[in-house]
């Protein structure tokens, strides 16, 4: 199966950088809290910069938040997906990795959310997000189409993808996101 050599791949770079947070499993509400708390305890120690820290934060939740709205649902009964997640720091920041089966059927949808996002300057990214808070709606998944928008702003674009099918039915959806440390201003 294509998903087990993705995640392989996943626990490679986890290794390789030495992860600060990780997680391999089913997704839930509880455990999406859980991961946060961990997140936020590990940043908070490494003594980041504030901004870098809200930064690093929301992106955390907007990602973690789209593996179970958009992930495979395991059971109809309660709102549950798997899926992969890995924090590391880096020279320059931190990177956020993500990973969880989606519906080929919604790759088109994806990868158009996606392009539209890359073609668009950071300006252009926050009158997009403005303009989807004020006249948005909330979609059926429970989101307001913003965290694409939000977590490029956050990120300064500096996201990736990785698609890889699994079955006729499913791919392996990889997001890779790349938040550079605030420099620190000293006030004179």
């Amino acid at each position: 199966m294509k998903e087990t050599n993705t995640t392989y791949k996943m626990f490679e770079t986890m290794k390789q950088h030495k992860a600060m947070v990780t997680y391999h499993g089913e997704f839930t509400f509880e455990s999406i809290n859980n991961i946060l708390l961990y997140a936020r305890r590990d940043i908070k120690m490494r003594n980041v910069q504030k901004r870098t820290s809200k930064k690093v934060y929301a992106v955390l939740v907007e990602a973690l938040e789209n593996i179970l709205r958009h992930g495979v649902e395991k059971d109809c009964n309660i709102k549950t997906t798997d899926g992969v997640f890995i924090l590391y720091k880096t020279d320059n920041g931190f990177t956020i990795k993500t990973g969880n089966l989606i519906k080929n059927k919604d790759i088109d949808k994806l990868k158009s959310d996606i392009k539209e996002v890359s073609e668009k300057n950071i300006e252009q990214l926050k009158e997009a997000y403005r303009h989807q808070l004020r006249n948005g709606s909330i979609s059926n998944k429970g989101g307001a189409g913003i965290g694409l928008l939000d977590m490029a702003i956050k990120a300064n674009k500096d996201l990736s993808f990785n698609l890889f099918e699994t079955d006729a039915n499913t791919s392996f959806f990889e997001l890779t996101i790349n938040i550079n440390q605030e420099e620190e201003t000293l006030a004179a």
